[in-house]
């Protein structure tokens, strides 16, 4: 129960400018502004002191162990052993005093500016170029602040099993700045092409690390540096490195006007996304991120009826390396490609009745989970393959 008694409070004031301008007879068009972020949060949740259970004299030293000649009794190490106040076969009473709810307080808070401009340029009557900057931010989750402390025994040296364990109450938020540009042409009746660059780049992304205890950290955590100074810190870190994400995307559809009477209606359209992520935490901060998503398709829209064929292909995807002694670096989960085709259909019969369909996945397409790394031979890749079939829904709608 001690373990689930965890509260966190997160109060965000905001506010935001904005600013609109058109030159050049409203070819040129800005929008731009600054959003303000205020961010207040406090966390409570568990600490496990392993001294709390030490006798203690009217000074706060701890009590050391004595035999019934009077005698300290010591360690293999020569460190005297503290008196308990209760003894080691009472689980639920040793619980109570080393295993304390709601103990660990911490709080934070910060202020952000998040400047934005858009800008649009009609070269021509279809044809637009447009551009865009603004950043963004990304709050530590909660369990930063509330997830507890684990204390260290200070009656022992510290070590690589004896230090202070915490999420780290300072860490910043990750800010990222994105920049990107589109191209837009807009056909004569309906349908556009666009094709648009992006590039994102994470400042003070999260990572893992163990550093020498601060005052300034220790204050946070409200603990005493004359106690817990000489140990180390196993907590979360901002990375000073920079996380790089970019792309290209693509985009077309459009009516087929140009077709004979019985075609009529017909539209097809299609959309490319490639990104790519790189530098020190990318692997671990986008787990799971699709590098390559193709969509491609063909409506018919009559007024009795209409169908649609959508296709849909996800590149690799690459997960959470596979580390472990004896495996070679660069091992990761994956992911393989698919491509799903999707039909939907609908005829009226009247005025308020029509027949509905929807068929996902009707080619039937499965999805293989992968283990290698650089040198695995094809054979010793496959893991697991989850078949999903085909998913068919068929039935009426009434519209009154």
């Amino acid at each position: 129960i001690v373990n689930l008694e965890r509260r966190g409070e997160e109060v965000v004031w905001a506010t935001y400018f904005r600013a609109d301008a058109q030159f050049f007879r409203q070819r040129l068009k800005l929008t731009g502004g600054v959003r303000a972020e205020q961010t207040n949060i406090s966390g409570e949740g568990p600490l496990t002191d392993p001294t709390g259970n030490f006798q203690r004299d009217a000074a706060g030293n701890i009590v050391p162990r004595r035999d019934a000649a009077g005698t300290i009794l010591r360690a293999p190490n020569g460190t005297p052993l503290p008196a308990l106040i209760v003894p080691t076969t009472d689980a639920l009473g040793v619980s109570k005093l080393t295993f304390l709810s709601r103990a660990a307080r911490t709080s934070k808070e910060y202020l952000r500016l998040l400047p934005s401009l858009n800008a649009s340029y009609n070269l021509r009557e279809n044809l637009i170029v447009r551009g865009a900057f603004y950043q963004s931010v990304g709050r530590p989750p909660f369990s930063q602040y509330y997830n507890g402390i684990t204390l260290p025994d200070t009656e022992s040296i510290p070590s690589a099993t004896n230090r202070i364990s915490v999420n780290n109450p300072s860490i910043k938020a990750w800010q990222a700045d994105t920049v990107r540009f589109v191209l837009e042409h807009y056909f004569e009746r309906v349908g556009l092409v666009s094709v648009g660059v992006f590039r994102r780049d994470f400042k003070n992304f999260f990572g893992s690390t163990v550093l020498r205890a601060t005052p300034e950290l220790l204050q946070q955590l409200e603990l005493d540096p004359a106690i817990y100074g000489a140990y180390d810190i196993a907590t979360n870190y901002n990375l000073p490195t920079t996380v790089r994400v970019q792309g290209l995307d693509f985009n077309y559809k459009q009516a087929l006007t140009f077709l004979p009477p019985w075609a009529r209606g017909m539209q097809i359209f299609a959309n490319v996304s490639v990104q790519r992520a790189t530098g020190e935490a990318a692997n671990a901060n986008f787990q799971g991120y699709v590098p390559q998503t193709y969509n491609w398709g063909v409506s018919l829209a009559r007024e009795r009826y209409n169908l649609r064929a959508n296709w849909n292909y996800r590149g690799r995807q690459r997960f959470a390396a596979v580390t472990g002694a004896g495996i070679e670096g660069g091992v990761y989960n994956w992911a393989t490609k698919r491509l799903y085709l999707d039909l939907s259909g609908e005829i009226r019969l009247t005025r308020h009745f029509a027949l509905v369909a929807n068929l996902r996945n009707v080619n039937n397409a499965t999805e293989d989970m992968k283990v290698f790394g650089p040198h695995t031979p094809d054979y010793a890749t496959f893991r697991q393959r989850e078949d999903f079939a085909s998913l068919w829904t068929l039935g009426a709608r009434a519209t009154f």
